[in-house]
C-alpha cells in the first residue's frame, strides 16, 4: 500500500524533491544524511546572494529548537544593498535554492529543511524581493519532503505542488492514506490555492488513485476519502461520491478516532454513524463540498 503513495507522490513529483522546473536546473545546496558541516557556501543568481552555514547533523536533544542550517539573503545594486539573516532546522534532510517563481526577473529564495520524525515534518521558507525588501512566507508541517515546484501550464510561472496535509492519518494510517491535489500558486508575495484550475493535473492524479484502489483489499477508506475530494475538485463529487458508496469498507472505523466529532477545544462531542457520514462532515469542514453539493440522503449509506 506504501507503494502506491510512492507512485502518486512520485507522478506528481514529491519524492525526489528536486525543485526543478522541467530540465533547467537553479543554484541550489542539498543537505544529506551525509553531508558534513559547511563553514560557507555560497548561491547567486543576478542580484541575489545567498550565503549558507551548516553545523552537521543536530544532536537527539536539541531536535525541534535550535536551527542548523543557517543562512544570509542579500539583494545588491547600484542603489545599495540589503540584507536578511535566518535559520532552518535540517535533519538529514536540507535545501537551498534560487528559482524564479512568478517569472518577474528576480528570483526568489527557497529554503527547506526537515524536523525530524517518521514522516513528519517538512517546511519551506520562500523569500521574495517586492523592491525594498524580502517578504518572507513558510509553508510548514507537510509530511515527506513536501510539494515541488512545477511549471505545469506553460505559462513560465511556477506552481507548488503538493498534496493536502489534513488527510494524512484522517481515515486510515499514514500509508493507507492517499490525500487529494493541492496546487498553490505564488501571486503578490502570498500563495494561493488554485487547484480547481487545472484540471488536467488533477485528473491525472485521480487515475492513479483509482489504480491504488484496484490493487488494494484493506484500508481502502483511506484512498476512498482522498479521492471524492478528488473528484469534488474536478467538479464530478456525485460520481465519486457514489463511487465510493458501492466500495468503502463498512467495518473499518480507524479513521479520526473511530469517527469521532470533536467542538473548537478538541474535546469529543459525539460519534459520526459510519464512514460516509463523516467523510461528508470531513468534506463539508475543509472546504471541498458545500451543503448545496449534497444529494438527497448523501452522508448515509
Amino acid at each position: 500500500m506504501y507503494r502506491r503513495l510512492i507512485q502518486i507522490l512520485s507522478g506528481l513529483g514529491l519524492v525526489s524533491c528536486t525543485w526543478m522546473s522541467g530540465a533547467i536546473a537553479h543554484p541550489a545546496l542539498y543537505i544529506d544524511s551525509d553531508t558534513p558541516p559547511l563553514r560557507q557556501r555560497e548561491l547567486r543568481d543576478g542580484n541575489i546572494r545567498v550565503s549558507v552555514r551548516y553545523e552537521g547533523h543536530p544532536e537527539r536533544n536539541n531536535l525541534g529548537h535550535d536551527g542548523n542550517l543557517h543562512y544570509t539573503i542579500l539583494y545588491q545594486d547600484w542603489l545599495g544593498s540589503f540584507r536578511v539573516n535566518d535559520e532552518i532546522l535540517a535533519v538529514n534532510l536540507g535545501h537551498v535554492s534560487l528559482q524564479d517563481i512568478n517569472n518577474n526577473g528576480t528570483p526568489e529564495v527557497i529554503v527547506s529543511g526537515f524536523s525530524g520524525g517518521a514522516h513528519c515534518c517538512t517546511t519551506h521558507n520562500v523569500y521574495s524581493w517586492n523592491g525594498n525588501d524580502f517578504d518572507k512566507i513558510s509553508i510548514g508541517r507537510e509530511q515527506l519532503g513536501g510539494g515541488t515546484f512545477k511549471d505545469i501550464n506553460g505559462d513560465g510561472k511556477l506552481e507548488y505542488l503538493t498534496l493536502a496535509q489534513p488527510f494524512f492519518y484522517a481515515f486510515s494510517s499514514f500509508a493507507g492514506s492517499v490525500p487529494p491535489s493541492r496546487i498553490l500558486s505564488f501571486q503578490d508575495g502570498e500563495f494561493h490555492d488554485v487547484s480547481r484550475e487545472h484540471p488536467e493535473q488533477l485528473r491525472s492524479v485521480a487515475w492513479q488513485m483509482y489504480l491504488a484502489l484496484q490493487e488494494r483489499n484493506h484500508e481502502v477508506n483511506g484512498i476512498l476519502a482522498g479521492y471524492v475530494a478528488q473528484k469534488a475538485l474536478l467538479g464530478e463529487f456525485e460520481e465519486g461520491w457514489e463511487f465510493m458508496l458501492a466500495h468503502y469498507d463498512p467495518d473499518d472505523d480507524s479513521g479520526i478516532g473511530g469517527y469521532n466529532i470533536y467542538n473548537e477545544e478538541r474535546e469529543m462531542v459525539g460519534k459520526h454513524p459510519d464512514f460516509p457520514t463523516a467523510l461528508q462532515a470531513f468534506l463539508l469542514d475543509w472546504g471541498y463540498i458545500e451543503e448545496s453539493d449534497l444529494p438527497g440522503g448523501c452522508g448515509r449509506n
